[in-house]
């Protein structure tokens, strides 16, 4: 602002500094502010704008401009709700969203691939976040950490997952990204995944690398919330779900409760339409799921020998063989080893007990999902408590091997 202005307060923001407007914008959305804003006509000097456009070239192609990593505010972000662990669209949260929102209009997310590991490059996970890519050019070269959060249709806000260290990569870097989605199939991948729900073909036909990815992460900096914790606290991002805006985020969690909000004293019975549940996923067969358990055969067969392993003989995914007996091994495409165990665990007491046999002598559940200090501690006492020979292995992607068990 110029000196004689200094001490006139913008209208919005209040501000008298241009460094005090920045940041009042780095939290607020004009959205919130549509009734406060009036249209303005401008007049553009084209032969100017030429004139500067043409020095700006010359000068990024005699010292081309680098971005370093540098650390800005923390920041939540929301995403649009999703019943599969946001490892793919799930076609529900058309139900949440109305107006001209993005996922209204197209019916899925780009963020709905947010925490599929399976596509990983060089260790990093590369997904899209909506509100990031709002201010795409202020954040590119910047790291920081973000709280995922999301809106169910009960119109709740839930907490759904921290990363740590996310960094918003540059052009150049998004490009290569781009190139490496097209060559591994994962655009024909999205593409049949929307197809699947009845999304709109055409939002993806011809995207924009920064459309399809706009942060990297390493999937160890992330921290899934399982389950996912309802934000009970008067927070400004929770009072105004409906906007995808990158608030600041101070780094400590919000008021939460993973209990479930008491019932209407009244009515207590929840809503007849046909919905899905977040932690129960249907029954369609994932192609995730098929080539993890390829993947994973090839592994047994090279390891133990082709004769010693089935393949889904008795419903079970694959069968090893030893002189010991048999281990039982079932795949879960969930986006926490929790949820993987949870899925499984029936299924193997059942493949290899019902109704009163000993087929098995060890169960396996096998999931990309990484294992935490907590699901460790739990697979133990299990095994202890109840005697049951339970193991969680987590399938590596890039490295084409199963960690250890715990």
């Amino acid at each position: 602002m110029h000196e004689h202005n200094r001490n006139r307060e913008t209208s919005i923001s209040k501000a008298n500094t241009l460094r005090q407007t920045g940041e009042y914008w780095d939290s607020h959305s004009l959205a919130d502010y549509a009734d406060n804003v009036r249209e303005v006509s401008l007049e553009i000097d084209a032969d100017a704008r030429r004139d500067r456009t043409a020095i700006a070239s010359d000068r990024r192609s005699s010292t081309p401009r680098r971005y370093g990593s540098t650390k800005m505010p923390d920041k939540l972000s929301r995403i649009c709700w999703n019943t599969s662990g946001w490892r793919k669209p799930t076609g529900d949260a058309v139900h949440v969203e109305t107006g001209r929102t993005y996922v209204a209009t197209h019916r899925f997310g780009h963020e709905e691939w947010l925490f599929n590991f399976e596509w990983l490059i060089s260790g990093y996970r590369y997904g899209f976040l909506q509100p990031i890519g709002k201010f795409y050019q202020k954040y590119k070269g910047n790291s920081c950490s973000i709280l995922i959060y999301t809106v169910t249709p009960e119109q709740e806000t839930l907490l759904v997952a921290r990363i740590s260290d996310a960094y918003i990569p540059d052009e150049d870097e998004l490009r290569g990204i781009f190139r490496k989605y097209e060559d591994s199939g994962w655009l024909d991948d999205m593409r049949t995944d929307i197809e699947i729900i009845g999304g709109d073909l055409k939002a993806i036909n011809d995207p924009k690398p920064v459309e399809i990815a706009n942060i990297r992460f390493r999937p160890e900096n992330v921290q899934i919330f399982d389950p996912m914790l309802r934000v009970t606290g008067n927070y400004r991002f929770a009072r105004k779900p409906r906007f995808y805006h990158p608030f600041n985020w101070d780094g400590i969690l919000p008021d939460t409760e993973v209990s479930p909000p008491p019932h209407d004293e009244i009515d207590p019975t929840r809503s007849e339409r046909e919905r899905t549940r977040a932690a129960q996923e249907g029954t369609r067969v994932d192609p995730r799921h098929v080539r993890l358990q390829n993947r994973l055969y090839r592994c047994l067969c090279q390891k133990y020998g082709k004769s010693n392993v089935w393949y889904e003989n008795s419903y079970v995914d694959l069968t090893l063989k030893e002189s010991i007996g048999c281990t039982y091994f079932e795949i879960k495409m969930e986006s926490t080893a929790k949820r993987c165990i949870r899925s499984a665990l029936g299924q193997l007491l059942e493949y290899a007990h019902y109704p009163t046999h000993s087929r098995a002598k060890r169960l396996v559940v096998v999931g990309d999902a990484r294992p935490t200090d907590t699901d460790r501690q739990y697979v133990s006492y299990l095994r202890d408590k109840y005697h049951i020979p339970l193991y969680y292995r987590q399938f590596h992607w890039e490295a084409n091997e199963l960690g250890d068990e715990i």
